[in-house]
């Protein structure tokens, strides 16, 4: 039975983060990147505190506006029938189409394009998802609205959107049948009629914001992407990272700093299930009882992802509470929290590219052949049928040092932001740095921790002793 469901949690159309048969032997061991890298983000600490000053507002500040005609009106039409399209052809792949995910275009557009891909697209060019979002699109052309919808109810705040989020990392990363292309449409149709019934009682913007965890996802991530689109409708052009510093201090509610948080154990999660520390912990629960179905497994995965969620809030908001005691201002933790939680966008990036970059560029290759044949019924509609899917287009190595540095330039302007959070929140260059140390040892924390998760599907170092590290 275990077999069989470990098996099944890692199907060809999953969200794993790292499809390499073999290990790259480094020439140093890894613990020394590992050091490398936190003493990187530490120095960063030093060479803000001593130059950043004013320099993170100048940087926020630089933009420019362009014309609307950037963004012509046949562009926004083409983009939404491509949603819709993909919408439609999602479910009729799923529901008539091969049962294979391997030959079914259903899970590639769920998992790669839809998901790995339009982050992708978020965090380096801009937010094109409220416009591609094909549930809004339908809902526009055809909801009925013979009254105004109902307010949404403060008293739920935006928690749907992290509880959704959370849900959508278990159906990623935990529920076996994530790639069967009709459990695969069954649950996007059932994601559709959730989300039109939300659109209908509450107003599309209100349901998207306060409930739908992709809105949610891609909004932050396209606030460290240099377009935006202005509330005048103008074209946005600015540096990387500046979006994450808006002119004027937000006040986050719980609720998305919880979203934050959620984002980054999430991917965390994702490579934790394939370390030696998370098989070691399998081993021992199979120890205390061999006969546990799968229903035992699937609990012993829900429980490890909730908890890594758990752990990184609470160690957040330890770390926010060593600040306020540190700065020893008339702040609460709360407010620190909400004060930073935009700073931990770099490092959420970071951890994305990291754990996404290979899946993204080895099963997207996947898309030359189902264009052709997306339904698995041995057509070829564009001649590329015959097209295969070639593992070794990225080697190891460079995974490896791409991983490490996206995760340590991630942490890097994190840490930058969070020198002009503090300066903003806190009068006084001398309390603003008391609060920083805490806070830039979670991220050197958070640095040790995805890297050696990242590293051990990855490399291994050759000792005196054969040492897989």
């Amino acid at each position: 039975m275990r077999a069989a469901l470990a098996a099944l949690a890692f199907a060809p159309a999953s969200a794993f983060a790292h499809g390499f048969g073999a290990r790259h032997e480094l020439a140093v061991p890894v613990w020394l990147f590992i050091v490398g890298a936190a003493l990187t983000v530490t120095l960063t600490f030093v060479a803000a505190a001593a130059f950043a000053g004013s320099r993170v507002e100048r940087y926020a500040a630089a933009r420019c506006e362009l014309s609307r005609a950037f963004i012509p009106g046949w562009t926004i039409a083409a983009l939404k029938i491509a949603g819709v399209a993909a919408l439609v052809l999602v479910f009729v792949a799923g529901f008539i189409g091969s049962r294979d995910p391997n030959r079914n275009i259903a899970p590639t557009l769920v998992w790669i394009v839809g998901w790995v891909g339009f982050s992708y697209v978020a965090m380096l060019f801009g937010n094109l998802w409220p416009v591609v979002n094909p549930w809004r699109t339908l809902h526009e052309l055809f909801a009925r609205a013979p009254s105004p919808p109902r307010s949404w109810p403060r008293s739920l705040g935006s928690w749907p959107a992290v509880a959704a989020l959370l849900a959508f990392g278990w159906l990623e990363l935990v529920f076996p049948f994530r790639a069967t292309p009709p459990v695969l449409a069954g649950l996007v149709l059932a994601y559709s009629v959730v989300t039109w019934a939300g659109m209908a009682r509450y107003g599309a913007q209100a349901w998207l914001e306060h409930a739908d965890p992709f809105h949610r996802v891609f909004e932050l991530f396209s606030r460290f992407a240099p377009f935006a689109v202005a509330p005048n409708g103008r074209l946005v052009v600015r540096p990387y990272a500046a979006g994450l510093w808006p002119r004027e201090p937000e006040r986050l509610p719980m609720a998305h700093v919880a979203f934050i948080l959620a984002m980054l154990a999430i991917v965390l999660f994702d490579g934790f299930q394939a370390s030696v520390h998370w098989v070691a912990l399998e081993d021992a629960v199979h120890a205390v009882d061999p006969q546990l179905g799968d229903g035992a497994w699937l609990a012993l995965h829900t429980a490890g992802l909730l908890a890594m969620w758990l752990v990184f809030l609470g160690l957040y908001l330890a770390a926010c509470r060593l600040a306020k005691a540190a700065a020893n201002a008339s702040l609460t933790t709360l407010d620190y929290a909400r004060a930073f939680a935009l700073t931990l966008i770099p490092i959420a990036v970071g951890y994305h590219f990291a754990h996404t970059f290979t899946y993204l560029i080895v099963q997207g290759q996947s898309l030359a052949f189902l264009v052709s044949d997306p339904f698995g019924f041995g057509w070829n509609l564009f001649g590329t049928a015959g097209a295969t899917v070639d593992d070794a287009i990225i080697a190891t190595r460079t995974a490896w040092y791409l991983a490490l540095g996206a995760i340590v330039v991630g942490h890097t302007i994190s840490v930058v932001l969070a020198h002009a959070a503090a300066d903003r929140l806190l009068a006084g260059r001398g309390r603003a740095l008391r609060a920083l140390v805490p806070m830039t040892a979670l991220m050197v924390l958070y640095t040790v921790i995805s890297l050696q998760i990242l590293a051990e599907p990855l490399v291994r170092y050759s000792g005196p002793q054969e040492t897989i590290i």
